[in-house]
């Protein structure tokens, strides 16, 4: 995710290959699909070698080909406007864009994750625009590297600290972390007018959105979730919502690199069999069927199964229904009903919607604050991880190949 702060304006962008990669890529594959030209006659590899690095590498370079042609690749990019006092966000050219007026949103809130290194601790932190809904927007990822053996001071968090000091000239919020408690670590504060503040929280107490996940609905509340949200700005989805299941080229690749590892196995099979008294023919073997059975079975399960699938969402009195259909065959994969005890989150820019009940909720914000909180000892931090795994109840609605305009809008009436 690449940020630009601008004078008047934030631009975010998802991190995507540039079409220069891409066709470096495609010629990169195809020189090395064309190398076995240049193998000898005269060695126990002779024609085959062409064979082999075709087989080997020539679908690499026509899966770079296809990255290159598909022009409905989806590309995240959210701009925050200080002029226009709004934000507006999508990912698809063939959509109009979310559009979100400043006072909307409630705060930053930063998820803050370590991961242990061979020279060191990388630490990364993700900031996000919270708003009233409960949708988080992803607007800059923070990254910085603790080596062991550096005798240079070390401060956790003053590159993050640049980074909202950048934000806050342009739209000044109070910063939590992904739990709501105040994010303290800071080293620059928002410069905020006392009634902005005051605003603010007033409007969290009057929506009540949950802060890690999605909008907390009140049993006795009998407001229509269309009277509730801003739909005057953001048009509701037209139901039903229908879209075909994309296979990623990610998905592609792995395929190929489990497809090459049997090529391998063939190829130095066939040289050892052809020098004579050679005996490892039987690695050849080896490699042949680790490779060629574990293509078959990544295909069959994770493409073959899933290429073409159709889902549709539909909407009904007081139910949304998911539902796909695959061979003729259709099947009810999930459904959510209004006004219950389940809650969702919209993982941006991945569009993954996760839902779950409000106690398994409850109780997974109370293991997140033991883990922060240094008093607490493991016991209790055990005895939470067992009541989060009882309460546990989720869904996992995949809406990655919907633009992202409509996964939204599909969240903001749930």
């Amino acid at each position: 995710m690449e940020t630009s702060f601008l004078s008047d304006s934030v631009l975010v962008k998802a991190g995507t290959f540039s079409d220069y990669l891409i066709l470096f890529g495609i010629v990169f594959w195809a020189i090395l699909a064309l190398s076995g030209i240049w193998m000898g006659k005269g060695n126990p590899i002779g024609r085959i070698g062409l064979l082999f690095t075709l087989l080997m590498f020539l679908p690499f370079s026509f899966m770079c080909y296809q990255s290159y042609e598909d022009k409905e690749i989806f590309s995240y990019e959210l701009v925050i406007d200080k002029n226009k006092e709004e934000i507006r966000f999508g990912d698809s050219a063939l959509e109009p864009d979310i559009l979100f007026p400043f006072a909307e949103f409630l705060s930053y809130q930063i998820k803050s994750e370590s991961e242990s290194k061979k020279d060191g601790r990388l630490y990364t932190d993700t900031i996000y625009l919270n708003h009233k809904s409960g949708l988080l927007l992803p607007v800059a990822i923070v990254s910085v590297r603790k080596y062991k053996d550096s005798q240079e001071s070390f401060s956790r968090y003053t590159k993050l600290s640049r980074e909202f000091r950048k934000l806050f000239r342009i739209f000044p919020l109070p910063v939590e972390t992904i739990t709501g408690k105040p994010f303290q670590e800071l080293l620059v504060k928002p410069k905020l007018p006392h009634e902005k503040l005051e605003s603010n929280v007033d409007l969290q107490k009057k929506t009540n959105p949950s802060i890690d996940f999605q909008k907390e609905k009140s049993k006795t509340d009998t407001t229509s979730p269309k009277d509730s949200l801003p739909l005057g700005i953001i048009p509701p989805p037209q139901f039903p919502i229908g879209w075909v299941h994309h296979i990623t080229n990610a998905n592609w690749y792995f395929s190929l690199s489990l497809l090459a590892i049997g090529n391998l196995g063939l190829f130095l099979f066939v040289i050892t069999i052809r020098a004579k008294d050679n005996p490892n023919w039987v690695w050849g073997v080896l490699l042949f069927l680790l490779g060629y059975l574990s293509f078959g079975a990544q295909y069959y399960f994770w493409i073959h199964e899933k290429q073409g699938t159709q889902y549709r969402i539909e909407s009904s009195k007081d139910r949304y229904l998911f539902s796909s259909l695959k061979d003729g065959k259709l099947t009810e994969e999930k459904v959510w009903i209004q006004n219950s005890d389940k809650m969702g989150h919209l993982e941006l820019p991945g569009k993954i919607l996760h839902i779950q009940t409000k106690l398994a909720y409850e109780k997974a914000k109370a293991l997140a604050d033991s883990l922060d909180d240094p008093s607490q000892d493991l016991g209790d931090a055990l005895k939470l991880t067992k009541e989060v795994y009882e309460a546990s109840d989720w869904e996992r609605w995949d809406l990655s190949d919907l633009p992202m305009e409509v996964a939204v809008r599909l969240f903001l009436v749930l």
